[in-house]
């Protein structure tokens, strides 16, 4: 059987990215994204070239799990795919693109992470009991422990 394969893209997360709701309720994540570019020189080394900047968007529980760990700043890695779309800007409308993540996480190259290998019932902990571990500094995010981008890999890419 073939190995089933999907888009992907990396990148950074260029503005606050903002979680709402539809009527019926479901989350839909939106964030501007930047990626970097570079060019391969002649003797082997790369230039750095200026970012692009384009819309991300991701949908329903992912959604709301992305919104509580990303923020400006985030190096990211996202699968997913590349949606057209047509919206109105200043009376006009106007054709566009974005990326509809389907799964977005930190970029281990370019991220220092904890990974919790706990069994999963004692990671899911009841919200109540969650909220009161965080509010007594016994549960924190990993960005919150160590800046996004502390290390790099030097892999120059």
């Amino acid at each position: 059987m073939a190995i089933r394969t999907s888009p992907s893209i990396n990148g950074f997360i260029a503005s606050d990215p903002r979680l709402t709701f539809n009527d019926n309720g479901e989350a839909r994540l939106y964030a501007r994204i930047g990626i970097q570019h570079y060019r391969r020189e002649d003797d082997g080394s790369f230039t750095e070239l200026e970012p692009t900047f384009h819309d991300l968007v991701q949908f329903g529980k992912g959604a709301e799990l992305s919104a509580d760990r990303f923020r400006k700043g985030d190096n990211f890695l996202a699968q997913g795919y590349v949606r057209d779309y047509t919206h109105v800007v200043d009376g006009q409308e106007r054709a566009d693109e974005q990326f509809v993540a389907k799964r977005l996480s930190h970029d281990p190259n370019l991220t220092t992470y904890t990974v919790d290998r706990r069994p999963r019932a004692e990671r899911e902990a009841p919200a109540a009991e969650r909220q009161s571990a965080s509010r007594n500094g016994t549960v924190r995010a990993a960005a919150e422990q160590q800046p996004v981008g502390a290390e790099s890999s030097g892999l120059g890419y």
